[in-house]
């Protein structure tokens, strides 16, 4: 499942789905703000992945990411039951850093949850101190994408 929203960037990707749980949901029923921090992580995760950087991978090769930077606008409710998909495309990329943009939608009616960005700095493995991105991983993401 795809969208192109933005003409100036990337399509987004729909990388991870998710039912609310009743554990994510506050006395009014609806889903903890706060949660929807989670879904963007899950999301960041299961993104890496798919392209050949999961977790392990980039460990395997000596570095890692740090999230520098994350926001969330909330523009629906979701609910106990929803499933969510959740979206997600690098947009922009730095010396060390990259910027995804997110975005979640209930699968049902496709109604905009929430939408944010997430920033990631690329950190050496062993000493924490910042490295530029790794051509692999840009390539990856490029070709993920469809080459924009």
């Amino acid at each position: 499942m795809e969208s192109t929203d933005d003409a100036d960037g990337p399509e987004f990707r729909a990388v991870f789905e998710n039912r609310v749980r009743f554990a994510e949901t506050d006395q009014q029923g609806i889903v903890f703000y706060g949660e929807y921090f989670t879904f963007q992580d899950e999301t960041v995760s299961e993104f890496f992945r798919r392209i050949g950087y999961g977790f392990a991978d980039m460990v395997d090769r000596g570095w890692q990411t740090h999230v520098a930077n994350a926001e969330l606008n909330f523009r629906e409710a979701a609910a106990f039951g929803d499933v969510v998909v959740n979206e997600l495309r690098v947009v922009e990329f730095g010396t060390a850093s990259f910027t995804s943009e997110y975005r979640a939608r209930r699968k049902e009616d496709e109604a905009l949850l929430a939408d944010g960005t997430v920033t990631h700095v690329a950190v050496d493995l062993e000493t924490e101190e910042t490295i530029p991105v790794p051509d692999g991983f840009r390539e990856a993401v490029t070709e993920f994408q469809g080459g924009r």
